[in-house]
């Protein structure tokens, strides 16, 4: 087996925007975002609270200033927890991580890539280790409710996202940080980051001593910056095995 470890981006890599028109009800991640402030003021009446009539702004304003304070340590979580501070409720886990998921909204099955998740099924069957190292403000939990609602987190291990450990791709704490994750495995082993991003994922990656495999969603490739350029999900399974 050429990489025993693969770590995959998320946003571009895994997930994709949605397609408009396809044979589906789901809405596209443009729609889910649009659909927040509803998300927002539903979540609120349920724990019983009053819904400012500017909630949008509320919300905007919140997130900017919290935004500037954290820098790479913003999530949605926080950002919930600053947003019932500004309404002046008390800030309660047990609603805010509710409200955090209700600002970030669903990840749908039909956003995923053609082929990836029979590309993840391919690897976990063969016995390649897997995780998500993602730049998000979504945090390690939301991001792993997602991954599990479209019944992929058990193919992965670590979920590695950046605002839990204030470090963003490509600097190499990141990766250090989901590589340690894997401690049984020797320092040596051959690692597999698939991204979509050339600068963050591939450069990144390769800076930190691994191989990329770089998702083309655009035209142009990595000018052989990474050991594969592809469209095909099952060419990153050949890769893997090979």
């Amino acid at each position: 087996m050429r990489y025993p470890i693969v770590f995959w981006d998320s946003g571009g890599t895994i997930f994709g925007p949605g397609r408009e028109g396809a044979l589906t009800d789901t809405p596209t991640s443009t729609q889910v975002r649009e659909g927040r402030e509803h998300r927002v003021s539903l979540a609120l009446e349920m724990f019983g609270h009053r819904v400012p009539p500017d909630l949008g702004r509320i919300l905007q304003d919140t997130s900017s200033g919290l935004q500037e304070k954290f820098g790479a340590r913003y999530s949605l979580e926080v950002l919930a927890s600053g947003f019932y501070e500004r309404l002046g409720l008390p800030v309660l886990p047990e609603e805010t991580l509710l409200v955090a998921d209700a600002i970030g909204g669903p990840r749908y099955r039909t956003w995923l890539w053609d082929g990836v998740a029979d590309a993840l099924r391919a690897l976990a069957e063969v016995g390649v280790r897997m995780g998500v190292i993602a730049d998000t403000d979504w945090t390690g939990r939301m991001m792993s409710r997602a991954l599990a609602g479209v019944g992929l987190r058990k193919y992965f291990g670590p979920v590695i996202c950046s605002c839990d450990i204030g470090v963003c791709k490509p600097a190499p704490g990141i990766f250090a940080a989901a590589r340690r994750l894997f401690p049984d495995v020797p320092s040596d082993t051959p690692v597999l980051y698939v991204g979509d991003n050339l600068e963050k994922d591939v450069e990144g990656a390769a800076a930190f001593g691994w191989d990329a495999a770089y998702h083309v969603t655009t035209r142009g490739g990595s000018s052989g910056r990474a050991v594969l350029d592809f469209v095909q999900y099952q060419d990153v399974v050949t890769l893997a095995t090979g």
